[in-house]
């Protein structure tokens, strides 16, 4: 194990390596006793990283964050110490940590160690340090947290009246390794279990913009949606389209918009210098990085916990209680095997479908009548042109 230390001799971050997963799941258990969840704890090791059972095993032995190689544990690094290294006004508040009691953060800084620090574990209800409200009267502390206070850059854009999500099966045409996120405890039954890269479609986004979106959010990954999966249909009004990606292709010019850049390795290493530069500035608003070059995410935010390239022959380690909703691990076999194999988003049902979800969104109230007509109008042109068994009505 490495320590990184603060001025003082506190500890603020600790690096546990090895290859033995026994010796290595009982090291963040011992950190944890001793600093009460107040020291990140970040392991690194293929034999954790590499593996869908013991990524989860890990996080549940006290693990903050899983890193993917030395470059995530320096940011993983960087970003812990960054809760304490800025310079405090003379004058200006700080405040406690509510659920593990670490203290001396000012407002943007207990923004920043909150999901870092809580977003991988069942945290208590709790009543806000900063602006006195109360844990009855907002959904989660987490989300009051990040949507009303720090940088007003860094919150979640207002959300539309109308309801749609982007559910995202990407695939590595390299090695057919699908893409999996960890879902932050809160919203997935108390750990971060596997999900798709997925989320609410935001005003006038369409749902292969959200799904992109999501896909760089919550997993790190720069993807280009290639294709439809599924179409759901709750309560006849609610959209939730399960799209087919693949992350972006370093010999693609486009996609990086690489101007005179023909080389993968010239694009690695421009990638790598603007990560680098986010790593070290903060990042992003979500905290992801812009253009990762090798692997997924590693650094835990409000976002996910994380996210994995994992062959679909380890769901078979993973039960149910495993993932944050039912009938996931179905559905990623389905798409692995071909017997869902993507469909073509270059239809007119399927562009209809993208005006409409681009309209609604920008309604600024509950429109259920004007609504309905709409979706099934929508929903019979999909009928068209796909298969029955590819438009799933949840009711």
């Amino acid at each position: 194990s490495s320590f990184s230390h603060l001025s003082g001799g506190k500890t603020a971050a600790v690096v546990v390596t090895g290859s033995s997963t026994p010796s290595i799941f009982g090291v963040p258990k011992k950190i944890r006793k001793v600093g009460s969840g107040q020291i990140f704890t970040i392991v690194r090791s293929d034999a954790v990283s590499l593996s869908a059972r013991a990524r989860l095993d890990c996080f549940a032995s006290g693990a903050h964050m899983l890193a993917h190689d030395e470059r995530a544990v320096q940011q993983g690094l960087d970003k812990a110490v960054s809760q304490f290294s800025a310079r405090v006004p003379e004058g200006t508040p700080v405040y406690r940590c509510p659920e593990c009691h670490l203290d001396g953060f000012t407002e943007d800084a207990l923004h920043r160690h909150y999901p870092l620090h809580h977003a991988m574990e069942q945290t208590g209800a709790h009543d806000c340090p900063v602006c006195d409200r109360t844990a009855s009267e907002y959904r989660a502390f987490a989300v009051h947290l990040h949507n009303e206070h720090g940088p007003v850059t860094e919150r979640e854009p207002a959300v539309p009246a109308f309801a749609a999500f982007a559910w995202v099966i990407c695939r590595r045409p390299s090695d057919g390794k699908m893409l999996f996120c960890h879902e932050p405890a809160a919203i997935a039954g108390g750990r971060p279990n596997y999900w798709f890269p997925a989320g609410r479609v935001d005003e006038g986004e369409s749902f292969v913009e959200a799904g992109k979106r999501e896909a760089l959010e919550e997993a790190g990954v720069k993807a280009v949606v290639k294709g439809v999966v599924q179409f759901r249909l709750e309560g006849g009004v609610i959209p939730r389209i399960v799209l087919y990606a693949e992350p972006v292709d370093l010999d693609d010019d486009d996609d990086h918009g690489g101007a005179g850049l023909g080389k993968k390795e010239d694009k690695i290493k421009e990638m790598s210098e603007r990560n680098a530069g986010d790593s070290a500035g903060g990042g992003s608003g979500s905290g992801t990085e812009l253009f990762p070059p090798l692997h997924p995410k590693s650094v835990p935010d409000f976002e996910s916990c994380g996210a994995v390239w994992l062959d679909v022959s380890q769901l078979d380690d993973l039960s149910e209680k495993d993932y944050r909703g039912g009938g996931t691990a179905e559905l990623y076999r389905a798409v692995a095997s071909g017997r869902l194999a993507p469909l073509p988003l270059n239809t007119p049902s399927f562009a209809a479908l993208e005006d409409m979800v681009q309209r609604l969104t920008t309604d600024e109230e509950w429109l259920l009548d004007k609504w309905l007509p709409d979706v099934s109008a929508v929903w019979k042109l999909l009928d068209k042109d796909y298969p029955a068994d590819r438009l799933k009505m949840d009711w």
